[in-house]
């Protein structure tokens, strides 16, 4: 019993990496550092395209937001933190920026940032994103 329990463990462990793995696979990467952050701290956030242009889907745009925790398990909203028009060209975007001291309001932690990307196919604004889980 011990070992069925210990492998459906390890099979969705194995499944969320794999979604993991297939998002940034179509949308690229984001880091943060420090990680974890808190509300007023200094962090950099570093966007990359790489894998996102390698799939046809270079982003047009690059919105950059926050999203912690609240207790009860559930997601707090989304916080823009700053939206970024993203050259042809361009793979790599870096920012330097203060996250809101509001945060540490709204009674949550564990905050993540996430890239949400704009992308165009076949004459459609597409969209996409992923995250930096601390």
């Amino acid at each position: 019993m011990r070992f069925s329990t210990l492998l459906s463990t390890v099979a969705a462990v194995a499944s969320l990496s794999f979604a993991a793995a297939q998002e940034a696979a179509r949308f690229g990467s984001v880091s943060v550092s420090p990680c974890p952050f808190t509300g007023g701290q200094d962090v950099t956030i570093t966007y990359n395209a790489t894998t996102a242009a390698s799939a046809d889907h270079q982003p047009e745009f690059v919105d950059l937001y926050i999203q912690g925790t609240f207790t009860n398990g559930n997601p707090s909203p989304r916080v823009l933190l700053q939206r970024n028009d993203f050259g042809a060209d361009q793979v790599i975007l870096t920012i330097d920026t203060t996250i809101p001291e509001a945060i540490n309001n709204l009674g949550a932690s564990n905050w993540n940032v996430l890239a949400m990307i704009t992308f165009e196919q076949d004459g459609l604004n597409l969209g996409g994103g992923v995250a930096s889980f601390c």
